[in-house]
């Protein structure tokens, strides 16, 4: 590979952004896992992101994560919109191809950005990123509730502000109103622990368990791929 395409390949590695101001819509799916085929349903999404995602129109970009307890897989694809996701949906290619028929079926769901810390940051996702992810998964008892589970949830995030460890972090609302996710960016696995022990958010945070079901997990995610549109 010439000094070129080199550098266009480690451009291309790095062209997924988590932004509120970016103008796309996040496909997120949530894969249950035995830790024994974690790496096997790894690379069965890889395959199918390679061979499937990429060829559809309006897509821009997809992540891999698996979680270090080996016990969820996530898959984050950005499309350009929502209607270019619906055609995906809708059309001919199945959904779970039969490369992931032998695992639980995700959840998945189509979000956008709603609140960020710091407001105007940008994560940018790849292999190389440094830190830990964290997935806050929250599932709405009742859909109709989102909006006051979104009130609570932009007080958690003004009150952790500044915390320890805390690079940025991106909270989505399902476009349904089910789901809500926080994809966020830790610099280490020990900052994470110590928020999480002392949190600064705990009164609202009760509110938003008390309008949704929450996967609390800690352990946190590695990105094990990451692919821009051709």
């Amino acid at each position: 590979m010439n000094v070129l395409n080199q550098t266009l390949a480690s451009t291309f590695e790095l062209m997924l952004t988590v932004n509120k101001n970016n103008p796309v819509v996040a496909e997120i799916d949530i894969f249950p896992v035995e830790a024994e085929q974690q790496q096997s349903l790894v690379d069965k999404l890889i395959e199918d992101i390679k061979t499937v995602f990429k060829q559809q129109p309006g897509f821009v970009a997809a992540a891999v994560h698996r979680s270090r307890d080996g016990q969820r897989v996530v898959n984050y694809v950005q499309w350009k919109s929502q209607k270019d996701y619906e055609s995906y949906v809708n059309g001919e290619v199945p959904l779970i191809s039969s490369r992931l028929c032998a695992f639980p079926a995700p959840n998945s769901r189509l979000y956008e950005i709603f609140i960020s810390e710091p407001s105007d940051s940008e994560m940018t996702i790849s292999k190389n990123t440094d830190g830990l992810i964290n997935f806050g998964i929250f599932k709405l008892r009742n859909p109709q509730d989102q909006p006051s589970f979104l009130e609570a949830t932009k007080k958690a995030v003004q009150l952790v502000t500044g915390q320890p460890g805390l690079v940025t972090t991106h909270f989505h609302r399902s476009l349904d109103g089910a789901m809500a996710v926080n994809y966020g960016l830790w610099s280490s696995h020990e900052d994470y622990v110590a928020m999480n022990a002392n949190p600064p958010f705990a009164e609202p945070l009760l509110e938003m368990r008390r309008l949704a079901d929450n996967e609390f997990q800690m352990s946190l995610y590695e990105i094990v791929f990451t692919v821009p549109a051709d």
